[in-house]
């Protein structure tokens, strides 16, 4: 039986502690198919012999740490995965990096870059402050998606780090329930390669 470690957490206003416990995968993804939920993907993995040099055409990626094949295979896993358990996914939203950009197009084919997910260390690069990324990403976690259907973010660890009090690796998804205003749980996280079904 797959399982993954999961957060069970009070509905809190972050910053918030964790307290561990346990839930199958097939209970995580039970709830997903129910919708109502936000669903944080770091983007898939990347090959770092490569870095963010250049940041003023985020068209160029060659000037940025891109995916390796792993985590191409790792993107179209997981959209796969979705579409076999019928996934209801209404929103997609994505950092501008073309890390990001790839794996939502490689999993789902779409996606809309939110200025707010831009990738923390770079914020001096942007008009918008380290507070208003901070701020900007607890509001999405805590908005409630559209009716029957989950909301999908394509981000950094730092950001959600940040935001959430949450860290998780290149490729690995972590799943809250919004309760408005600010207000979210985390409900779990799993990793592509627990998707074997």
């Amino acid at each position: 039986m797959y399982r993954l470690h999961a957060l069970l957490l009070p509905l809190l206003l972050l910053p918030f502690s964790a307290h561990a416990s346990e839930a199958t995968l097939e209970q995580l993804f039970d709830r997903l198919s129910e919708g109502g939920h936000v669903i944080y993907w770091r983007h898939a993995a990347t090959d770092h012999r490569q870095r963010d040099q250049n940041l003023n055409d985020m068209d160029r990626c060659e000037q940025q740490r891109n995916l390796s094949e792993q985590g191409r295979e790792q993107a179209r896993l997981v959209g796969r995965v979705f579409k076999e358990r019928a996934i209801p996914i209404a929103a997609v939203y994505s950092s501008a990096f073309c890390r990001n950009r790839e794996t939502a197009t490689l999993a789902l084919g779409r996606y809309t870059i939110l200025p707010e997910l831009w990738n923390l260390p770079a914020a001096h690069t942007r008009p918008l402050s380290r507070e208003a990324l901070v701020d900007g990403l607890r509001k999405l976690l805590g908005d409630m998606p559209e009716q029957g259907s989950n909301t999908l973010i394509v981000g950094h660890n730092l950001n959600l780090r940040a935001a959430a009090n949450v860290a998780i690796g290149e490729g690995e998804i972590a799943v809250f329930q919004p309760g408005g205003d600010g207000r979210f749980r985390l409900v779990g996280s799993f990793k592509p390669e627990q998707l074997r079904f």
